[in-house]
This record gives C-alpha cells, sequence and structure tokens, in this order.
C-alpha cells in the first residue's frame, strides 16, 4: 500500500538496490554451493576454483556495489532533512559493511583457490555466512519489524 503513495523519482533507485540485493544473494549461495560441491569433486576441483572466482569477479563484486549504491541513493531520497531512519536502514548497513569485509576475504580466498587448483574449505563457510547475514536484513527490509 505504501508503494501506491510513493513518488515516481523513487522508483529507479529503489528497484536498483533490489536488483543488486538478489542478485548478491543468488551469487553468493552460488559461491557457498559451488564450493562445497567442489569440496566432493576429485577430478573437477580446478575447473570449480576457476567458476567461483569468476562468479566472485564478475556476479558479487558489480552487485555488490550495485546494491550499495542504490541504497544510498534510495535513503538520499526518502529521508533528507535530517529526518529519522528506522531501523531497518541500520540492519542494512550493519550487514553490507559486515559482509564487504567477508566477501572480500572470500574472493582472497577464491583467487588463492585458483593456484591451488582445490577450492578451500573456509571459501564456502564464509559464504554461507554471507548469505546468513542477508536473509537477516531481507527480513528486515522487507517486515520491518
Amino acid at each position: 500500500m505504501l508503494a501506491l503513495v510513493r513518488p515516481d523519482s523513487w522508483d529507479l533507485p529503489l528497484f536498483l538496490h533490489v536488483l543488486g540485493a538478489m542478485v548478491v544473494f543468488g551469487a553468493t549461495a552460488t559461491l557457498a554451493i559451488a564450493g562445497f560441491a567442489a569440496r566432493r569433486q576429485d577430478g573437477r576441483e580446478q575447473l570449480l576454483a576457476r567458476a567461483i572466482a569468476g562468479t566472485f569477479v564478475l556476479g558479487v563484486l558489480p552487485s555488490w556495489i550495485l546494491m550499495r549504491v542504490g541504497a544510498e541513493w534510495i535513503r538520499s531520497k526518502e529521508f533528507t532533512g535530517g529526518a529519522d531512519e528506522p531501523g531497518w536502514i541500520g540492519v542494512g548497513y550493519i550487514v553490507s559493511d559486515g559482509t564487504a569485509v567477508l566477501l572480500l576475504v572470500t574472493g582472497i580466498l577464491a583467487a588463492i583457490s585458483v593456484r591451488r587448483g582445490r577450492v578451500l574449505l573456509a571459501v564456502p563457510i564464509l559464504a554461507t555466512v554471507c548469505v546468513l547475514a542477508y536473509a537477516v536484513a531481507w527480513f528486515a527490509m522487507s517486515g520491518k519489524p
């Protein structure tokens, strides 16, 4: 119902934020699933390690940046002039900043995995932690408890 009274100028930044959030969630989940699958493969570890690194570079990083740019853009339009921001925005900042550090470490470990020819166990574990954190932010922003 609130979306009906939202100004049209908010549509693009909100769309970009949500698009980036969905893609970063899916790409990070892909890192986790492929990372755990690579631990079970004997002959395809090198191929999966490269796929994980590619997914990180081409999927996770650009979508995370899109999510953050869209979030700041919509926040600047919606909460202008020192208006009090609701708590779910704080949850979004905590999750996005926290996962930025985890994703950076995951990307470094994914690059090391390509060099070693096998996926390090920390890659899917850190990606899973990020996915769980995104689920918390998803709940906070959609349900607005």
